[in-house]
């Protein structure tokens, strides 16, 4: 039986996916979570096979969940389901470590196929898209490296974004000016950025899946 844990927080959908797995033999819903953050926790107590999951999540979105849980938990199948369409966000996701992409209107013969895939160590995406995406999986990249950023340089990440100058910066979280300035020199390293207008460009070019 594999255990299948999913994380969405929106109520009707998880019980409109759960009674459709329910027809499904062989598989069974462990758990559901709200957030990403909830996932990881879930996954740190239960044995979980696959997991089928947002990307629009408080806490922890989608993207920032699939680079921890294929960290931690390289074994667990990841089966992103949503209704973004481009190729920008369902590339992001899938170089993120995703194993699938659906579309939350799929039905159930294309989840049943999702997960049997998945299971065999394949790659699946939609129909609808899977022509339009090139994939390249990558062991380190920028948007990997972003999910390094400490808690506080990850805030001053988001001032950054928002225009505020080092010393701005300092007076908002009551650090010094020199702090403020070592902290965006050691993002920028991190990124492999050269300057902080480029920094801002990248921030802003991926804020839906940094969760700025």
């Amino acid at each position: 039986m594999k255990k299948i844990l999913i994380a969405d927080d929106h109520t009707m959908f998880i019980n409109g996916l759960r009674l459709l797995l329910s027809a499904m033999p062989g598989f069974e819903v462990n758990g559901v979570a709200s957030n990403g953050q909830q996932a990881l926790d879930h996954l740190a107590h239960h044995p979980t096979d696959i997991i089928l999951m947002d990307v629009n999540m408080p806490v922890l979105n989608g993207y920032q969940t699939t680079f921890q849980v294929r960290q931690k938990y390289p074994h667990v199948k990841i089966i992103i389901l949503s209704m973004l369409a481009d190729e920008l966000s369902v590339t992001k996701l899938m170089e993120a470590g995703a194993h699938g992409y659906l579309f939350k209107n799929a039905d159930e013969e294309e989840l049943l196929e999702a997960l049997e895939t998945v299971l065999e160590d394949k790659i699946y995406i939609t129909k609808e898209i899977r022509d339009k995406i090139h994939l390249t999986r990558k062991s380190t990249s920028a948007h990997e490296e972003v999910v390094k950023l400490s808690s506080r340089e990850m805030d001053i990440a988001r001032l950054i974004m928002e225009g505020y100058t080092n010393t701005e910066i300092s007076d908002k979280l009551f650090i010094s000016i020199r702090t403020a300035e070592t902290h965006r020199k050691n993002i920028l390293a991190k990124l492999r950025l050269k300057n902080t207008a480029s920094l801002v460009k990248y921030l802003i070019d991926n804020k839906p899946f940094l969760g700025l």
